[in-house]
């Protein structure tokens, strides 16, 4: 058994760990952090990973906890769905403990019940932020904004789920705080972390793919199925987030424009088609021009039975392409005119926040720097704005116009 206040975190090896011992040590760390408890497998390689999905292929080495009060302290604020996720990975991550603010009772008592946390509070204004070392805010997107400049001020790291927020109001006065203070201050954009479409991004800047032309993804859910908690209340409005493009593609749109630059003009088209349970669009397209003549296709459609997510990046002189589904890379050879996989290896969903939790966690050390910074999630809040614009019209292209 792991000794009581050992935690693992998820590497590349085992660290010579047997098979059933790492195994005992996977279950032995879900009871000590709180986690929901997982049932671990055994693959035929001889790697544990957990049942669901069971294409996760990452291993684990342990390493020792430091005392709670040598620990980082974080708050989250908000911990509905992707609150819980931030807050189950942050507690899977060494030398971590959480508090968090939740305003329903019903499920701050249930979060407060399967997890271990510090404290608990129904509103965020409630903790005292000199505690924490860092803050997470997970609120409908219209809180973004204006608590994150509160955050900045007081002097705390912080990192916001996206998008940054549904409107341009205050996001020139954030950024002139963060500037003043030189604060740790970045957007959950968690596809930047994930190794297969990192890898895609080296390959891009090293030339490999030659002069890339087109980028396309296609997308599809059930997300009524998918959905923790469905319907998602903020989904009923655009105003705190809902929409085809603002809640979900705006992930892709963050993507490219990390490989890119920042789109140039935009068309758009997002209708609501099917689900009866949400008021806002559930199906979207977008295209996409940047300044360097690329064209990026983005599709998504949240009410397809089977699930579905593939990337293509094509230049001149070669193509990558992910298939989120299956969890790979490949890269085509033309000298072999066959394809060939990548060198980076899959993460499940729950350890893609794994690696967002741990670098949020270096950028408070001074060791990192946020992976998507309030500039860049703003030039991708102009985007979203211009294509909702796009598709409230005529879906003729519109400009991304950046500040002055």
């Amino acid at each position: 058994m792991v000794p009581q206040g050992t935690a693992l975190l998820l590497r590349g090896d085992s660290g010579g760990l047997s098979r059933g011992r790492l195994l005992d040590d996977l279950r032995s760390r879900d009871r000590q952090t709180g986690v929901q408890p997982v049932e671990w497998v055994r693959r035929g390689s001889g790697r544990a990973s957990r049942a669901a999905p069971p294409r996760a292929t990452m291993q684990a080495t342990i390493r020792r906890s430091r005392p709670a009060e040598e620990c980082m302290h974080i708050l989250i604020i908000g911990v509905g769905s992707i609150g819980e996720r931030h807050l189950r990975n942050l507690l899977r991550s060494d030398g971590v403990r959480c508090s968090f603010a939740e305003p329903s009772l019903t499920q701050r008592e249930k979060i407060a019940g399967d997890y271990q946390v510090a404290r608990t509070f129904a509103s965020w204004e409630e903790a005292d932020l000199s505690e924490f070392d860092g803050v997470v805010i997970c609120t409908p997107t219209d809180l973004h904004v204006p608590i994150m400049a509160r955050l900045v001020d007081a002097g705390i790291p912080v990192l916001s789920e996206k998008p940054l927020a549904m409107k341009l109001e205050g996001v020139e006065e954030l950024k002139r705080k963060i500037r003043k203070r030189s604060a740790v201050a970045g957007v959950a954009f968690c596809l930047r972390h994930h190794p297969l479409l990192a890898e895609i991004k080296e390959r891009i800047v090293n030339g490999e793919l030659g002069t890339v032309r087109v980028a396309s993804q296609y997308s599809g859910q059930y997300w009524p199925r998918m959905r923790k908690g469905w319907p998602p209340a903020y989904a009923q409005s655009r105003e705190t987030g809902g929409g085809a493009i603002p809640d979900h593609l705006v992930h892709s749109i963050n993507l490219l424009e990390w490989y890119f630059g920042p789109t140039t003009s935009v068309s758009a088209l997002q209708r609501h088609l099917e689900l009866p349970d949400i008021a806002t669009e559930d199906f979207g397209t977008v295209t996409m021009r940047f300044a360097e003549g690329q064209v990026g296709q983005l599709t998504l459609c949240l009410f397809q039975r089977d699930t579905l997510s593939r990337l293509q990046v094509i230049g001149d002189a070669g193509t990558a392409r992910c298939d989120m589904g299956a969890d790979r890379l490949e890269l085509f050879d033309d000298d072999a005119d066959a394809w060939k996989p990548g060198r980076a290896q899959t993460v499940d969903r729950d350890d893609l926040f794994l690696l967002q939790a741990q670098h949020f966690l270096d950028c408070i050390r001074g060791e990192a720097e946020p992976r998507c910074t309030v500039e860049e999630a703003e030039q991708t809040l102009r985007t979203v704005l211009a294509a909702v614009a796009s598709s409230d019209g005529n879906s003729e292209f519109v400009d991304c116009v950046g500040p002055a």
